[in-house]
């Protein structure tokens, strides 16, 4: 009973494990990470929709090679 009651009071007295949501590694990267390309994109944003372009529609949205006409380079 007295070990019970020790377990149960141990687990009231434990702190939380910290949320991934408030994990100060991931708000350093917010802070710093700003602009297309900041997250491994290749860095450019599109000037028809002002969205970043991805690896994948990049030559679709900004040509080959990207033109400045079509996109901005960020990053």
């Amino acid at each position: 009973m007295k070990l019970l009651l020790a377990l149960a009071l141990i687990g009231h007295l434990a702190p939380p494990p910290p949320s991934a949501s408030i994990s100060p590694r991931f708000e350093t990267v917010e802070a710093f990470c700003k602009g297309c390309g900041c997250r491994g994109g290749p860095g450019w944003r599109i000037h028809r929709t002002g969205q970043c372009a991805s690896k994948k529609n990049l030559a679709k949205e900004c040509g080959s090679p990207p033109s400045p006409a079509l996109c901005t380079k960020e990053n």
